[in-house]
C-alpha cells in the first residue's frame, strides 16, 4: 500500500506531523511506500495544481491512501470528485473544512468556489475516515461535523477529539485508523 500525505496550506514535507506519521507508517509491514514531499505552489495550494500534481507526478491507484490536511484534506476531497481519477483505497481527512471561512488565501485555493459532489466523493474511495478536533481555531468543528454528515455512509467514519486544535502535533490515533483500515 501507498501513502501519500497532503500537507496543509504554508505548510512542507517536514511541518505539523508529517515526518513522524511517515516515520511510523515505515515500520508497518503492509506499507511499501510513503510519499512525503514538498508540493508546488505553496504557499497558494491552488486546486489546478495540486490534482494535475497528484495524477501526474504522484500517481493515484487502488492501493494508495492519500492522506490529507487542512487545505491537503480539501485538495483529497477535491481529488475524489475527479472522475479521471480511479479510485483510490483510502482517503484520511484531517481538519477537513467546506468552506473558505472567509479567508482570501482559502479563497484563491480553488477548492471552496463551487457546490462539493458529495455522492461522487463517497464513490471515489474504498475507506473514508475524517478527523477533526474540537478546539480547533482554525476550522470550527462546526465545518467538521458538516463534512462528515454529508459523507456519511458504509465507508466512512468520523473521529471529533475532544480538546484537540488542528492537528498540529502528532496523534496516535491516526495509526490505530491506519492499521485497523488498512494493516489487515
Amino acid at each position: 500500500m501507498r501513502i501519500v500525505i497532503c500537507p496543509g496550506m504554508g505548510c512542507d514535507a517536514s511541518s505539523n506531523w508529517y515526518r513522524w506519521f511517515a516515520g511510523e507508517m515505515e515500520k508497518r509491514k503492509y506499507v511499501s511506500e510513503i510519499i512525503l514531499r514538498n508540493f508546488p505552489d505553496q504557499p497558494k495550494c491552488r486546486e489546478s495544481i495540486w490534482i494535475p500534481f497528484l495524477k501526474n507526478q504522484v500517481g493515484l491507484d487502488a492501493d494508495t491512501v492519500v492522506v490529507g490536511h487542512s487545505t491537503g484534506a480539501a485538495c483529497a476531497m477535491r481529488m475524489l470528485e475527479d472522475k479521471e481519477i480511479d479510485k483510490v483505497r483510502g482517503v484520511i481527512l484531517v481538519a477537513a473544512a467546506y468552506t473558505d471561512l472567509g479567508d482570501e488565501w482559502e479563497a484563491a485555493s480553488e477548492y471552496f468556489n463551487r457546490p462539493w459532489a458529495w455522492e461522487r466523493m463517497r464513490e471515489g474511495a474504498e475507506i473514508i475516515q475524517q478527523f477533526h478536533g474540537t478546539d480547533d481555531h482554525l476550522i470550527p468543528v462546526a465545518e467538521g461535523r458538516y463534512v462528515a454528515q454529508m459523507l456519511e455512509g458504509a465507508n466512512f467514519q468520523y473521529h471529533e477529539l475532544p480538546g484537540r486544535s488542528h492537528f498540529f502535533e502528532p496523534f496516535p490515533e491516526l495509526l490505530d485508523i491506519m492499521d485497523s483500515k488498512f494493516g489487515a
